[in-house]
């Protein structure tokens, strides 16, 4: 969309000041902030090179088999497992190297992706680098990322935790990422949030028995690495598409590597798999092989309202069948709207039929508050747990 365009549109919908003002605001307090001095332990950082390594060439090889075999597979499945056109339309533009990997047969293209896609120049909406990549480059922009976002989220989980050892927050930078350092720890925007969660998720766990976890859309696997570090006895199954999976195959494979991984295609699918392996890496078409009642927790972030209603409908019924419990991080009220005019579900369509019965609702504080470390009351999104009645 031209630059011209998008300011016509931003006055029709009248947020135009409110995004001029968004725009301006971290350049404004950067500015402040410099005159006041604020120690803390935030170091930005932000990788200048690309990380080239050989010794992941088995690695790679063996999650490219995996995701070629389902993109080769993906156009005849129903249309209810496929992207919806808003992330069709973001593959096709910001995952071209992906996909020219893919067409080449190039294997140290994919690579490359898989290590960089943490300090990728594009927005792959799993995470925030391009922001800390741009506000790294500006003086002002800088101060603001740390000790405003950085600063504010970490306090904030303080707050919440009633502990300071930021050790546990300590993320792996496996892809390159950005992010900061907190002493010797380093955390990505989204650590902070995802450790809570985390902790919270694990009340909800068996404490006698193995944990069946699925992860619904679960980007490059922030999440998971927070709940597998505070899980022993788990398999944690991640279903998402080809072009994010992989990510989380990677990074999830590299953080945990003595837990036994699965890669689709690698042998047939089946209830022996969950018991066998502890990572499993599945298309979305595969949900429909888990057996009823079999899985302790499904987790969903952000994802279902990224999805036409249809395709939504169709997890939310298989999360319905298999799961004892649901956690769910989406939108109150905001919907997407999508090519062909339909819109996205919210919260409260989720569980319409009543299947479970809800647990706990509450915002999600760190959508709430980390792009200006204040509180933002124009986003809708909470999370819930429910639990099968």
């Amino acid at each position: 969309m031209s630059f011209i365009k998008k300011i016509r549109k931003s006055l029709i919908e009248k947020r135009f000041f409110k995004t001029l003002f968004n725009k301006l605001y971290p350049y404004y307090k950067g500015f402040l902030l410099v005159f006041l001095f604020q120690k803390n332990k935030i170091q930005i950082f932000s990788p200048k090179k690309s990380i080239i390594e050989k010794k992941d060439i088995p690695l790679a090889e063996r999650i490219f088999k995996s995701f070629k075999l389902m993109k080769s597979e993906q156009e005849s499945k129903s249309s209810l497992y496929k992207p919806s056109s808003m992330w069709q339309n973001h593959i096709d533009k910001d995952f071209s190297f992906l996909k020219e990997s893919y067409e080449k047969d190039d294997l140290e293209k994919f690579l490359f992706f898989l290590q960089n896609f943490g300090n990728w120049n594009r927005y792959l909406g799993i995470e925030v680098q391009t922001l800390i990549k741009k506000y790294s480059n500006n003086f002002f922009l800088k101060r603001f990322l740390k000790d405003q976002i950085f600063q504010g989220q970490y306090k904030l989980w303080k707050y919440i935790n009633q502990d300071d050892d930021y050790s546990n927050l300590n993320f792996q930078r496996y892809g390159n990422q950005n992010g900061a350092f907190i002493g010797d720890s380093f955390v990505v925007i989204g650590s902070f949030f995802n450790h809570i969660y985390a902790k919270i998720i694990a009340n909800f766990l068996n404490k006698d028995k193995k944990n069946l976890i699925i992860d619904l859309g679960g980007g490059y696997g922030k999440l998971g690495y927070y709940i597998l570090k505070n899980t022993k006895n788990s398999t944690f199954i991640d279903f998402d598409i080809p072009e994010t999976l992989v990510l989380a195959s990677y990074y999830l494979s590299k953080c945990y590597p003595n837990k036994k991984n699965f890669f689709y295609g690698e042998e047939n699918f089946n209830a022996n798999t969950l018991l066998n392996y502890d990572l499993v890496f599945l298309p979305p078409w595969e949900i429909e092989k888990i057996e009823n009642n079999s899985i302790q927790l499904t987790i969903n972030k952000n994802s279902l309202g990224e999805m036409e209603p249809d395709t939504a409908k169709n997890y939310l019924n298989h999360i319905h069948r298999i799961s004892k419990y649901f956690f769910s991080l989406n939108h109150e009220s905001f919907r997407n709207k999508f090519d062909n005019g339909k819109k996205s579900l919210i919260n409260r369509e989720y569980n319409e039929h009543g299947v479970f019965k809800q647990l706990f609702r509450y915002p999600d504080l760190g959508h709430l508050t980390y792009e200006n470390n204040k509180i933002n009351l124009e986003n809708d999104i909470f999370f819930y747990l429910y639990e099968k009645n």
